[in-house]
This record gives structure tokens, sequence and C-alpha cells, in this order.
């Protein structure tokens, strides 16, 4: 199974890098993670960092991973444009028509899943969702769209981190990034003038 991972990453932490550690580990069937970072999320109106700055950083953040099981493409970013969960979901099932597709999403996502741009097509090419826990801990149940949704998806009982790229973003608090950052990410933001 191929299990996609995308996020505006703006900036990209280490609850992300974690997040990926919890796929590795939970997920007995992922034989690929693809990191997808987007370009321009449906859902926020601007990034802080340019496409080029957010993917460099992800390679910085997620470099000790990367390899045969774990991919960080580039097949949202370099497009400058909108990006649509499932044009990248079924761009990677037609290169691989033999592979199951899960996704990753966080327990946020949940409520808004059927307002998803073309949701019922991406819904019939994705296997399995692969629910992180955001705010809600583990063993509280979460709260589905459907029963459908529901039947096909997997909570994953990972930690719960107090982290966002939005605080990194909106505080440029030099101490709590150094936290919840990759060293060489933070140093690559630094040089460039960000903290």
């Amino acid at each position: 199974m191929i299990v996609v991972y995308g996020g505006s990453f703006d900036p990209p932490h280490l609850g992300h890098f974690r997040i990926v550690e919890t796929i590795l580990s939970k997920i007995t069937s992922v034989s690929k993670i693809w990191i997808v970072p987007n370009a321009i999320s449906p859902f926020k109106k601007s990034k802080s960092l340019s496409a080029d700055d957010i993917w460099e950083l992800c390679k910085l953040t997620f470099q000790s991973l990367l390899g045969e099981k774990v991919l960080l493409s580039d097949v949202e970013i370099k497009d400058q444009k909108i990006s649509y969960t499932f044009d990248t979901v079924a761009k990677i099932k037609e290169n691989h028509p033999k592979e199951t597709i899960g996704l990753c999403i966080g327990e946020d996502s949940l409520t808004g899943l059927h307002q998803w741009y073309r949701f019922e097509e991406l819904n019939s090419i994705l296997s399995s969702f692969f629910v992180l826990r955001r705010h809600t801990p583990s063993p509280l149940p979460l709260t589905f769209p459907s029963l459908e949704i529901q039947n096909k998806s997997e909570v994953l009982d990972n930690e719960l981190w107090d982290i966002s790229s939005s605080r990194i973003r909106n505080d440029r608090d030099l101490e709590y990034a150094k936290q919840w950052m990759n060293p060489n990410a933070l140093r690559y933001l630094a040089d460039k003038g960000w903290f």
C-alpha cells in the first residue's frame, strides 16, 4: 500500500517527522509513504515561504527517513497551482494501478471531508484513511462524517504533540523553533533571516 501524506509544510517541523515515523510503525501494510508538500492549499490563503524554500526544508526535515520506503514527491509543489488531493491520488493510482492507496489525514479534517474537491471519486480510489489524532487523546472515540468513512478508517494511536507550523510561522520564536524543527532546517531559515 502507498500511503499519501500531504500538507502545506509551511514550515515542516518535527511533528511532521514523527507522523511519518508513526505511519511506518503502525501501518504494517505500507510499502511506500509519499510525503507530498502542496503548492497552494485550497484551505489556506497564502504561504509564508516560497515553494523552493518549502521543498528544501522538507528535504532537510525528512532526510534521515528518505529512501526506498519514504519518498518526497514534488507532484504538487512543482505545479504552482491549487493542489487537490484527488488529482494527486488519481495520478499516483494511474502510475501504480496494482497498488492500494491510503491517505493520512488529521482528525480535524474528518468533518470537512465531504467538501473536498471530487471527494466521492477520491473516496472510490482510496482503500483506507489513516487518521492521526490532533486533539483527542486515545482511547476517546473520534467523530466520523459517515459510517462508510469510519469503516475504511484506521485511527493511529499517535502521541499528541503541542506543535503547529502556524505557531512557528507567526511567532518566529527561535527558542520554540529550536524545540520543534530539524537543526538543519532551522539553520536554513535562520540564514534567510527568518527569525
